[in-house]
């Protein structure tokens, strides 16, 4: 018994798309690679902003040192939120420090797309390859008056999203605490990262003094990041989301015509459907004399010819 083909495999109420051999186009051997943008890459642009771009000094003990910055992993925040500040191996306190921490990713409401269990056909982006391999420049596409082969990429519509992050500033003074913030606040709104640029907005500064019995005094501030981020991978359900494609090709066949000239006018001589013979025209005779009409040997005869008296 054979087996029954399942055509209904991504939704009850419509068939599955057929497979195209013309969209099954092979990239093994291309120099463009497949663009991908991941939530590593949005943590990653604006850790390196902070770091490269805003680098962040204050003074200490008559000198200028780098304040060091650091990503929340799992134990480190378990420290913070046991402790409230951060310790060297050595147990030392660690300030000055800036402390990044990854909220929450929200999908932006503004820009939402149309996926309907697959993405579209029509929800897409294209591009067009400017220069290819196979339009090099050659007199032969001249002479021959072929034109160049088109080639496209074909990337899915990205996912638009608002990832927020809190930025926690430790100083042992104030005056390091104002200096530290009086760096990043005018680069709020501007486009945070070195590779991928994501515009980035700060929120509401909040201040804490941290002086309990027996520690020693900490001046806190937290700031809250917003970034607009778009993400796209590489696959979406084992799918590729950038494809190749080549333009539409078009063979016309052509063949040599003779012309002549049709009188659209008038209707064929046997009529239109063949059924008649075609009518002579008449051709009439101008009116001479009767012996002009005869032929000119029995002209000579009547002529010549004598009759008798009987």
């Amino acid at each position: 018994m054979a087996k029954i083909k399942l055509n209904k495999t991504y939704s009850s109420f419509s068939k599955d798309s057929r497979i195209n051999r013309a969209n099954q186009v092979r990239r093994d051997n291309d120099t463009i690679k497949t663009p991908s943008c991941t939530i590593y890459d949005v943590d990653y642009a604006v850790l390196s902003y902070l770091k490269e771009v805003i680098h962040p000094q204050v003074e200490q003990d008559g000198q200028t040192i780098d304040v060091p910055i650091m990503y929340a992993n799992g134990e480190k925040w378990t420290q913070v939120q046991k402790r409230g500040y951060m310790r060297d191996v050595k147990g030392k306190l660690m300030t000055p420090l800036i402390f990044i921490k990854r909220n929450n990713i929200v999908e932006r409401d503004t820009m939402k797309k149309l996926d309907v269990n697959i993405n579209p056909e029509g929800n897409t982006m294209t591009f067009k390859n400017q220069y290819t391999m196979k339009n090099k420049y050659d007199r032969f596409h001249i002479l021959q008056g072929k034109n160049p082969t088109q080639e496209y990429y074909i990337s899915s519509v990205p996912e638009y999203i608002d990832v927020t992050y809190d930025l926690l500033l430790w100083t042992e003074y104030t005056e390091q605490l104002n200096s530290v913030i009086e760096q990043i606040m005018p680069t709020s709104g501007f486009a945070w990262g070195t590779t991928w640029k994501f515009p980035t907005y700060i929120g509401d500064y909040a201040f804490e003094t941290m002086n309990n019995t027996g520690e020693d005094r900490i001046i806190r501030a937290t700031l809250p990041l917003s970034t607009k981020a778009s993400l796209l991978f590489e696959s979406e359900l084992r799918r590729s989301t950038f494809r190749k494609r080549y333009a539409m090709k078009k063979v016309v066949f052509s063949d040599d015509q003779q012309s002549f000239n049709a009188d659209i006018s008038n209707p064929p001589a046997g009529g239109y459907d063949n059924s008649t013979q075609p009518s002579q025209p008449e051709v009439q005779q101008p009116n001479v004399d009767q012996t002009d009409q005869l032929g000119p040997l029995y002209q000579r005869e009547i002529k010549h010819k004598r009759y008798s008296p009987d």
